[in-house]
């Protein structure tokens, strides 16, 4: 009896080795796939705290380069929703706050293995729509808009990334 407990101790001991050495491969695969391109995106992303060579950076960095890349991508005909991001987004609480959820929502429906078509899709019809509507009406001054920043709303607050003072430089760059 002895025996053949033993034997049963080895193979699960076996098993339980191929099952770790599996489960380590399947961690190491999602983390260096966590930035892959859906095979749609015809542009490169923009760069994120959460690639490798920005794991010092903070999601700050991911949403300004998010920004950039918003700006440069998403920018429409004049006169239409479709405006650029102003500098000043991180003196307006309530943008950096869509700012994050719209950076990350692209990168959920853009990026890694859980992107769809049907996500990207959505994130365009939906959450960019949305948000290039609000951005027109709701979160910055006109003069944001225009030409340069004008407090409007809620007043520029701390983040938790940075000093504890509220942002005096105009934001946006990484």
């Amino acid at each position: 009896m002895t025996e053949a407990m033993w034997q049963h101790l080895q193979t699960h001991a076996v098993q339980l080795e191929q099952l770790t050495k599996k489960l380590t491969a399947l961690e190491a695969d999602e983390e260096t796939n966590t930035a892959r391109m859906a095979r749609w995106l015809p542009y490169p992303p923009p760069p994120a705290a959460e690639d490798k060579q920005h794991r010092r950076e903070t999601p700050l960095f991911t949403i300004a380069c998010f920004v950039q890349y918003y700006n440069a991508t998403y920018t429409g005909r004049p006169g239409s929703r479709a405006i650029a991001i102003p500098d000043c987004w991180l003196s307006h609480p309530g943008l950096v706050a869509e700012l994050a959820t719209l950076t990350y929502t692209w990168r959920a429906a853009h990026l890694g293995r859980g992107a769809t078509p049907r996500d990207a899709q959505y994130w365009h019809d939906r959450w960019r729509v949305g948000f290039a509507e609000r951005l027109a009406t709701e979160w910055v001054h006109a003069h944001c808009l225009a030409d340069e920043h004008k407090p409007a709303g809620a007043p520029a607050r701390a983040d938790r990334f940075s000093d504890d003072n509220p942002p005096t430089r105009s934001g946006g760059t990484p």
